[in-house]
């Protein structure tokens, strides 16, 4: 009995360590049953609907297959009908009151005629720069060229617009300016109109440490360029926002071909920009009106890429752009025909007449 006793207390008696591990086995018991209790409650879950599930995922997939090519669809559509536009655009037939040619042309007119009286309204007169100036017109060929090059050498950062209007700034002003300069003051016009034009036209201008270390080599101080500047900006009242025959090439070919990206557009606006950067070289042709200019330099584009390329109605094609380009601009029909031969003539014998400046053709 005694011996009964003593185990029957030692059972009773376990120690605290013994009686939490119990518990722990009861607990593990417990969650043991209740895992297995939810898993075949999933499982049967899973077995009553499992077609359900894989129906709804394959429906989305179809839905989403089905959409893709409902959008494959439409954007050949868009294509297509991109393409046929453009060739509505560039063809041209024999009436010279093209129904599609003309109803663009109305269109753009009636509805952009602010900006283009806009235009002709601030046109600025460029010519007679270097009258009362001692200025060689061979030292501005030469500084025009060296413009190329500078700006060329910044093409990612730097547009065309940025050259057009450091040209201006500086032909403008060295026809405002009272100041008699000489041929020794038009580096530093150069690069301090250059530095202007680039502040108004350039997303991220040239520095003007630039201007000073890699471009004048340290010939002209920041504060030289800063002297200039004010007196640029003085000399012209602070108007240096004014159109330039770039922005009057630029609109002109808005006006005849929207903003399309038509390979042969594209290589029909460089050609008129080469054109309208060969004449800035030439003195005596800034006498001539930026909007004459611009829209001569594209009437020649035209008409060398529709001889060249062998059109048909050759004529009427180049006749059509004249009429549309003068009722645009309004301007004299005498007056581009003489611009029209002046440009060959320039073409013609440029390199006769500059034969030192490679940089057109370089960076263009």
């Amino acid at each position: 009995m005694k011996q009964h006793r003593n185990f029957s207390r030692s059972r009773r008696s376990s120690s605290p360590q013994e009686k939490i591990k119990k518990t722990q086995k009861g607990r593990q018991k417990k969650n043991r049953n209740s895992n297995n209790s939810s898993c075949k409650t999933n499982s049967q879950s899973h077995e009553k609907q499992p077609r359900q599930v894989h129906e709804g995922k394959l429906l989305n997939f179809i839905k989403e297959l089905e959409a893709q090519q409902e959008k494959q669809v439409s954007s050949l559509k868009l294509s297509q009908s991109f393409i046929e536009d453009v060739q509505q655009k560039l063809t041209i037939e024999e009436d010279q009151s093209h129904q599609e040619f003309d109803k663009q042309l109305q269109y753009k007119i009636c509805y952009e005629q602010e900006f283009h009286q806009t235009l002709i309204n601030e046109n600025i007169y460029l010519g007679n720069s270097l009258q009362n100036q001692k200025i060689d017109d061979k030292l501005r060929a030469k500084m025009i060229d060296w413009m190329i090059e500078v700006l060329g050498n910044y093409n990612e950062t730097t547009s065309n617009a940025t050259f057009f209007r450091s040209v201006s700034i500086m032909d403008y002003y060295l026809q405002k300016s009272i100041t008699e300069y000489s041929n020794s003051h038009l580096h530093l016009i150069g690069i301090t109109s250059m530095f202007i034009a680039s502040k108004l036209e350039d997303i991220y201008q040239i520095p003007l440490k630039d201007f000073v270390t890699r471009i004048s080599h340290y010939k002209y101080s920041s504060s030289n360029i800063k002297a200039m500047e004010q007196s640029i900006l003085e000399t012209l009242n602070f108007e240096i926002t004014f159109p330039t025959s770039l922005d009057y090439l630029q609109n002109i070919l808005y006006q005849f071909f929207s903003s399309n990206d038509n390979p042969i557009l594209k290589n029909i606006q460089n050609t008129s920009v080469y054109i309208l950067k060969m004449c800035l070289h030439n003195y005596q042709m800034t006498s001539i009106s930026q909007n004459t200019l611009a829209s001569s330099a594209f009437i020649y584009s035209i008409k060398d890429f529709v001889l060249k390329n062998n059109q048909k109605n050759q004529e009427l094609i180049i006749n059509q752009f004249i009429n549309k380009t003068i009722q645009i601009y309004q301007i004299n029909q005498n007056e581009i025909m003489e611009c029209l031969t002046e440009i060959q003539d320039l073409i013609q014998d440029f390199q006769k007449n500059y034969p030192t400046l490679q940089n057109l053709d370089k960076y263009k």
